[in-house]
């Protein structure tokens, strides 16, 4: 049966350029061969997702729900076994992406349509937006799109081809590899982020991925940045999957609309990207390197609105503890909670970076009603009746819960600046928050720290 999966340029190599898809571990491993087995695992794993099911053989009964996540999660638990799968992750020093990729799709909120050109950065810049006009982003290169096909047998082939040349000696490989992508530069470590660092045109309006930007009105149900008359807004998933894979400096380039696309509701698009991209250590224009720096806040703080609070625990460590009560809407969505360390559990886009955008039929039609989530649909949100949700399965059993915390890793990400880390060393506690909370606490701790300064980040051991 003929599988739609997302993303399939996981699973084949491109010729590079502006829209080249590239991946690599954080510690730049050599090779390819190996990143074409994450990446085809990965697909398939997604596949699964989708889908429920290959074949009626060799999952049975797989329209049920228990089931396509019980398979999920073994394939889960045997990637991170076997080491199939690595993302790239934040590191001691400044990182930017070692080439660019884009993401089309539409606003959640204004359900326009919208092309996202991701490119590296030096170091020092940190994350910012930039609208251009549109025909300025062009697919110059091959690309996949969402929406490719690819059957079981193929996939299999492409999965069993890269494990072959994994077992070849160097020499072997590279016979090999220009037989099958003859033309092809696939040493990709040699390309330096000077390179294809983008110093952008003169004139252009940059809007920085920092709290001095973010507007003044009240935050909703997304987080909304503004440089003079220009905005850009539901930057939190994107920001979210950039800081949590080391992403610290990067060209944001929106075209054709003023809102970032929900694409599956979730940080997985943009960790994709990222993913297949790789990262390398960002420069100044002069070739040097600049080390990461964190705030570590030395006193407890705490903000709080009615019932809802977040507050930070000195610690030597990034940790999130969240909390959401959706009892008196949805007993399905409930009380809910999840801790999670960078340091210490699974990688981001194991734990947080596939759970979806959430909302409970009620809310869903107020925010209708109030011209909201016109880009919002079963297939980019996860939508909770009074007692059970209406297009399961969950990817987690706390799905909500856990984008919550995505939301909030995005919304920290406002406090990184020059390309240092966002999420400050300590262990956040939130309960019942939102966007507003969420950046009136990220001030608090900016405050807290002015007089310190932010100190070395600390980072997961290789």
């Amino acid at each position: 049966m003929a599988l739609r999966v997302p993303f399939m340029s996981l699973c084949r190599p491109v010729t590079r350029g502006a829209n080249s898809i590239n991946s690599s571990k954080s510690c730049l491993p050599k090779g390819f061969e190996k990143r074409r087995v994450e990446h085809s695992a990965l697909a398939r794993l997604r596949a699964i997702r989708m889908q429920g099911s290959t074949s009626q053989t060799e999952f049975p009964n797989y329209m049920d729900g228990d089931m396509m996540l019980k398979k999920q999660a073994e394939w889960q638990r045997q990637f991170l076994k076997d080491q199939a799968l690595v993302c790239p992750e934040p590191s001691s020093t400044q990182q930017t992406l070692r080439s660019s990729f884009i993401r089309k799709g539409v606003g959640l909120h204004s359900g326009a349509p919208v092309t996202v050109r991701v490119r590296p950065a030096f170091a020092g810049e940190g994350r910012y937006f930039v609208l251009v006009p549109e025909g300025y982003i062009k697919d110059e290169e091959e690309t996949f799109e969402d929406d490719e096909e690819i059957d079981e047998e193929d996939l299999e082939d492409m999965r069993l081809e890269f494990y072959k040349m994994s077992l070849l000696d160097e020499e072997e490989r590279a016979a090999r590899e220009e037989e099958l992508f003859p033309g092809q530069d696939l040493n990709i470590d040699k390309v330096t982020p000077a390179e294809s660092a983008v110093k952008g045109d003169k004139g252009e309006v940059r809007i920085p991925a920092s709290l001095d930007h973010v507007v003044s009105e009240p935050l909703k149900l997304c987080t909304k940045l503004q440089a003079g008359d220009v905005t850009i807004s539901t930057v939190e998933h994107i920001l979210s999957a950039l800081e949590a894979s080391g992403v610290d400096n990067a060209r944001i380039e929106v075209q054709e609309g003023t809102e970032l696309p929900v694409l599956d509701g979730s940080a997985e698009g943009w960790l994709g990207g990222v993913t297949d991209c790789g990262v390398v250590p960002a420069v100044c224009p002069k070739g040097k390197t600049r080390d990461r720096l964190a705030y570590k806040p030395s006193e407890p703080i705490v903000v709080s609105s009615g019932e809802s609070f977040i507050m930070l625990h000195p610690e030597d460590k990034p940790r999130i503890t969240y909390t959401i009560d959706f009892s008196a809407k949805s007993s399905a969505i409930g009380k809910q909670s999840h801790s999670w360390c960078p340091l210490e559990d699974k990688p981001y886009a194991y734990d947080i970076g596939q759970a979806r955008t959430f909302t409970t039929l009620e809310d869903a039609e107020e925010a209708r009603k109030a011209g909201l989530i016109r880009g919002g649909s079963p297939v980019n949100a996860l939508i909770a009746g009074r007692a059970d949700f209406e297009n399961p399965p969950l990817r987690y059993s706390n799905e909500p819960v856990r984008h919550k915390m995505l939301d909030l890793i995005g919304d920290m990400a406002l406090l990184a600046s020059n390309g240092n880390a966002g999420l400050p060393i300590g262990h956040v506690v939130a309960f019942k928050a939102g966007h507003e909370l969420h950046v009136k606490f990220a001030r608090k701790v900016l405050e807290a720290c002015s007089k310190d300064g932010p100190v070395p980040a600390v980072v997961r051991k290789q």
